[in-house]
C-alpha cells in the first residue's frame, strides 16, 4: 500500500526528532522543487573545463547525497560535519560556508543588473545605463537594480516556502528553456564556427608565457564559479516530503542536469559567436559576451518589436533571479540552523520560525541585509569581486566536510546504511573528492605573482584573486595605505580570527558533543 503524504511527513518528523531537532518548518517541497533549488545554483559555464568540474563535483555530490539521506536537516554541511566529526569542525565549516553564501547572494543580485543592462541595450544619453541615476535620484541603476532584487528575494524567502517552491519550479523551466531549447536554436540556426574551434586556444596562452596549462587553469573559473550549491537540496530536507530519498536525488540530479544542459548550451553559444576575437576581448574586459552573441545572432522579430535574442535575455533574467532566490534560501537555512543551535550571534532571533508562515523569516531578512552591505559599501563590482573569494570559501567548506566524513568512515560510520549509500566504495569516493577539492582550492588561491607561481601567477590572477587595495572603496572613496594582499587568503584569515574569538567566547563548552550514531536515528531509516 502506498504511504500517504501525512504518514510520510510524520515519519520524517520522527526522524528529525531522533536527530534532536523539533520539526517546525513546513514541508511542501517535492523532488522537482528540491533539485530545482540545487540546479538554480548550478547553471552553465565554459567548455572543456566544464566536464572536468562536473565530474569532480559529481564525486563530491555522491558523498553529500549519502549525508543528505542520513541527515535531512537544515544547514546541510554544517550539520553533517558537526555530527560526523566534532562540533568545532562543524561550526567552522558552517561559519565559512554561511559567509560564502551571503556574499554569493550579493554577486548573483549584481548579475541580475548585468542581464537587465543587456536587455536595455544602450546608454542613457551619453551615460552607460548601469551608471545612470536611478528613478529616485539616490544612486546608480547598477546599485538600484541589485538592491531591488535583494528586497524582492528577501520578501519571497520570508513569505513562505510554497511560493519559493513555485518560483523555483518556474526557474527550472526557464533554465531548461533558456539553456537547452534556445541553445538548440542557436546550434541549428545561428552557427558561425566550426566544431574545431572547441580545440582552439585562440592565442590565450600568450598571456601565460606560451604555456597553455596556466591559461586553462584560469579558464576553469567559469565552471568553478557555477557548479556548486548542490548541497542545497539537503539543506531544504526539513521542508521536503520523504527527505531521506528526495534530498539525495536532488543533490545528484542538480549536478547531472546541469552537466547535460550546460554542455549543450556552451557548445551552442561558442559555435554561434560571430567573431571569436571580439568575444575574447569583451570577456577579458569583464563584459557580457553571451548577451552580445545572443542579440547579434537571434535577430528574428517575434511580436511588438521583440526579437528572439531579447526574449532569450528575459529567460536568462528569470533564471538568474530565481538563482538569487535559491541561494538566499540556502543561506537563510544555514543561518537558521546555526542559530537554532545558538551558534551565531543573536541566535535566539535568527533561529526562530515565523508561526504564521512557518519559515525562518528573521534569518531571511538578516541575510538580505547582510548581502546588501557589500553593494552599499564597496559597490556592485566590488561585491562581485568579493564573491570570487566566496567561491573559494565554498570549496574550502566542502573540503572540510569531506575530511570529517572520511575520518568518520575510518571510525566505522555508517553503522546502518541510509536509503542512499556508497557502501564499500565510500572511502574511495571520499578520497577522490578530497583530492579534487584540494586541487581546485590551490587553483583558486593562486594570486598575481610570477616570482612565486611562474606562468600561473600572471595578470589573469588579478581578476580571479585580486588584492584588497584595488577595490575596497567605501561609498566610492579610496582608502590610502591598503595592503596588496590577495582577497581570498585575506577573507579566510579574517573569518578564521573573528570566528575563533567568537567560538572561544560564546560557543565552545556550551553544549556537549554527541556521537553521530546516538543522534542520527539511523535505526529509523530504511
Amino acid at each position: 500500500m502506498t504511504e500517504s503524504a501525512q504518514d510520510q511527513s510524520a515519519r520524517d518528523d520522527a526522524h528529525l526528532r531522533s536527530l534532536g531537532i523539533k520539526p517546525e518548518l513546513r514541508r511542501t517541497l517535492g523532488f522537482l522543487s528540491n533539485f530545482a533549488i540545487g540546479i538554480g545554483q548550478a547553471g552553465p559555464a565554459f567548455f572543456w573545463s566544464w566536464p572536468i568540474v562536473i565530474i569532480g563535483q559529481f564525486i563530491v555530490a555522491l558523498v553529500f547525497a549519502e549525508l543528505a539521506s542520513h541527515f535531512p536537516v537544515a544547514g546541510s554541511i554544517y550539520q553533517w560535519s558537526k555530527r560526523l566529526s566534532n562540533r568545532t569542525l562543524g561550526w567552522f565549516t558552517g561559519w565559512f560556508y554561511f559567509w560564502a553564501q551571503v556574499v554569493t547572494v550579493t554577486a548573483v543580485a549584481v548579475i541580475v543588473a548585468f542581464v537587465v543592462d543587456g536587455i536595455h541595450a544602450g546608454p542613457v544619453g551619453e551615460t552607460p545605463f548601469l551608471d545612470s541615476p536611478d528613478p529616485l535620484g539616490v544612486t546608480t541603476m547598477f546599485t538600484f537594480i541589485s538592491l531591488v532584487t535583494l528586497i524582492a528575494t528577501t520578501l519571497i524567502n520570508a513569505f513562505g516556502v510554497r511560493l519559493l517552491s513555485i518560483l523555483n519550479n518556474i526557474g527550472v523551466g526557464t533554465e531548461i528553456l533558456g539553456m537547452l531549447v534556445f541553445a538548440l536554436v542557436l546550434l541549428f540556426f545561428a552557427n558561425h564556427q566550426s566544431p574545431a574551434v572547441l580545440f582552439d586556444s585562440a592565442g590565450t596562452e600568450a598571456a601565460t608565457g606560451g604555456n597553455y596549462l596556466p591559461a586553462f587553469a584560469l579558464g576553469m573559473f567559469m565552471a568553478l564559479f557555477v557548479v556548486y550549491g548542490f548541497d542545497t537540496a539537503g539543506t531544504f530536507g526539513e521542508e521536503t516530503l520523504d527527505a531521506g530519498r528526495q534530498a539525495p536525488r536532488g543533490v545528484l540530479w542538480s549536478v547531472a542536469i546541469s552537466g547535460i544542459v550546460g554542455t549543450v548550451f556552451l557548445i551552442a553559444v561558442i559555435l554561434a559567436i560571430p567573431n571569436m576575437g571580439d568575444a575574447i576581448t569583451e570577456g577579458q574586459a569583464l563584459g557580457f559576451p553571451i548577451a552580445t552573441t545572443i542579440q547579434a545572432t537571434l535577430t528574428q522579430e517575434l511580436v511588438a518589436g521583440i526579437t528572439v535574442g531579447e526574449l532569450y535575455l528575459f529567460v536568462i533574467l528569470a533564471s538568474v533571479f530565481v538563482c538569487t532566490l535559491a541561494i538566499q534560501g540556502a543561506a537563510t537555512r544555514m543561518m537558521f540552523s546555526m542559530s537554532r543551535d545558538r551558534h551565531l550571534p543573536l541566535g535566539s532571533i535568527w533561529g526562530r520560525v515565523n508561526q504564521t508562515f512557518r519559515t525562518p523569516a528573521n534569518a531571511a531578512i538578516a541575510v538580505g541585509i547582510l548581502a546588501a552591505i557589500p553593494i552599499l559599501v564597496i559597490g556592485p563590482l566590488g561585491g562581485f569581486s568579493v564573491s570570487i573569494a566566496a567561491t573559494g570559501l565554498i570549496y574550502l567548506s566542502y573540503l572540510l566536510t569531506n575530511l570529517g566524513v572520511l575520518a568518520a568512515r575510518f571510525r566505522g560510520w555508517p553503522h546502518k546504511p541510509a536509503w542512499f549509500n556508497l557502501g564499500r566504495w565510500g572511502k574511495l569516493v571520499n578520497v577522490l573528492a578530497i583530492l579534487y577539492g584540494g586541487l581546485m582550492l590551490i587553483n583558486i588561491g593562486l594570486w598575481q605573482d610570477p616570482a612565486l607561481f611562474g606562468d600561473f601567477g600572471g595578470a589573469g590572477r588579478g581578476v580571479t584573486n585580486p588584492t584588497i587595495d584595488g577595490f575596497i572603496k567605501p561609498f566610492g572613496n579610496a582608502i590610502s595605505g591598503m595592503p596588496a594582499l590577495p582577497i581570498f587568503e585575506s577573507l579566510i584569515l579574517v573569518l578564521l580570527v573573528t570566528g575563533a574569538i567568537y567560538y572561544a567566547v560564546s560557543v565552545r563548552g556550551r553544549a556537549a558533543d554527541v556521537e553521530a550514531d546516538l543522534a542520527t536515528g539511523e535505526a529509523a531509516i530504511g
